[in-house]
């Protein structure tokens, strides 16, 4: 038996020796990880195209469909343009500061990658017209 101590209250608990995963604390009931829980390759990947597509997903669709529904003229389509930019932005923190809590780098690498391949994409798009 391994002693160790909740990272939320801070009380003893008791655990079989070696062994790992997700736990349920018995006093405060918060749910808390022990041991080395290998991440599956899949997995890694799986979070890493989360990361890059989510942001996206906010600014790429998002912007165009805004423009066929509501048919902005002149000054409206900037302010459009904008608000995409700024929910890309506010996802893309929102996801690396989940993954970074989470430790799951591979999610917070792909959030934080996406608004440059996003510019980069938006760029091209802009210079081919």
């Amino acid at each position: 038996m391994a002693i160790i101590q909740c990272p939320h209250c801070e009380k003893d608990i008791e655990l079989d020796a070696g062994s790992a995963g997700l736990f349920d604390c018995p006093y405060c009931e918060q749910q808390f990880s022990w041991g080395n829980v290998p991440q599956s390759h899949t997995t890694r990947w799986f979070d890493l195209w989360i990361g890059l597509l989510i942001p996206s997903l906010t600014i790429f669709p998002g912007v165009p469909i805004m423009l066929f529904i509501f048919e902005p003229q002149g000054l409206e389509v900037l302010i459009y343009l904008i608000v995409g930019i700024i929910s890309n932005i506010s996802t893309t923190i929102i996801l690396g500061l989940i993954g970074l809590r989470t430790q799951r780098y591979q999610l917070a690498l792909g959030a934080l990658s996406s608004p440059i391949i996003s510019a980069i994409t938006f760029y091209l798009y802009v210079d081919a017209f």
